[in-house]
């Protein structure tokens, strides 16, 4: 009996070793089967991720500047959240630094960090690596990894030298040219960068970014993602649209770069209707002045 006890503890050590390796090898194989979330009015689910969410992972692995317009409430910072803890649990000394709008913003992105790793399997926290800090502000393991969330007041990408900075809401910092200005340096040494936000008007800082990153100015590799990201369907839009102000459906609810950026961020005149005057004002005629004879 002895002896069954132990080939059987034998096999099922490899079986778990075997499991972890094909966690630390396919994020979403990881993802889907032993991370969990909590969605409103569902509680703790499994993340089975939606085809932009694999193409938002997809997206960040093959580049070191990622630059993501999106749309609000299409679970982006569930999905950077999880991607967080991937890199960080199974690959040692990655230091990972969320920079946040303000504090709250800060604690609600690295509480979904710890709400996954709160509902992890035993099995994997007896294979991988220990929890060292728990902390307000940051979670720390054994493997030399940490991710910490601070807000953007702190300039917290300052002093830090590690694997990946992810700016939350880039367009909505109160100092986002003073966050690139600390960030940049980061990246330069090798470090990767993802940066995320819905727009916030034309001209900004984001939007600058945004516009060089399409023509090649600078190092970022952009991503859209519209409100159809979130799995809903015309219906909801079509009720979105019915009681939300331009400005914000394109704001909140982009279905593309140009329209977020050109409607959003609350402004003075009624683009709607200068964008039907304009369709009206008849083409200019080309010709020649000349002095009139009197």
């Amino acid at each position: 009996m002895s002896r069954v006890r132990n080939e059987r503890s034998v096999l099922e050590k490899a079986r778990k070793e075997l499991l972890w390796r094909k966690c630390k090898a396919d994020q979403r194989y990881a993802l889907t089967n032993f991370w969990s979330i909590k969605v409103p009015g569902r509680g703790r689910i499994l993340f089975d991720l939606r085809d932009s969410q694999v193409e938002a992972i997809d997206h960040w692995n093959a580049n070191r500047y990622s630059l993501t317009l999106k749309a609000r409430q299409i679970g982006w910072s569930t999905s950077v959240a999880a991607y967080a803890w991937h890199t960080a649990f199974f690959t040692p000394d990655r230091e990972i630094l969320f920079i946040s709008k303000g504090e709250r913003e800060a604690a609600l992105l690295l509480a979904k960090v710890k709400y996954g790793l709160a509902h992890l399997p035993a099995w994997m926290w007896e294979r991988g690596p220990t929890l060292l800090t728990d902390s307000k502000t940051q979670v720390e393991f054994s493997n030399g990894s940490s991710i910490t969330s601070l807000p953007s007041a702190s300039d917290p990408a300052r002093s830090f030298s590690g694997y990946l900075i992810v700016v939350d809401e880039w367009a909505f910092l109160n100092n986002p040219d003073e966050a690139w200005a600390s960030i940049e340096p980061t990246a330069d040494v090798g470090g990767r960068i993802i940066g995320l936000s819905t727009a916030n008007g034309h001209g900004n800082f984001f939007h600058t970014l945004w516009v060089e990153a399409e023509t090649g100015v600078n190092f970022f590799k952009t991503m859209f993602q519209s409100w159809r990201a979130g799995g809903r369907n015309d219906d909801w839009y079509a009720t979105k649209k019915a009681n939300l102000p331009s400005w914000q459906l394109a704001q909140e609810y982009p279905d593309n770069p140009e329209e977020a950026f050109l409607k959003s961020g609350n402004p003075v005149f009624d683009l709607d209707l200068l964008w039907e005057m304009g369709k009206k004002i008849a083409t200019p005629k080309v010709g020649m002045l000349v002095e009139a004879v009197v």
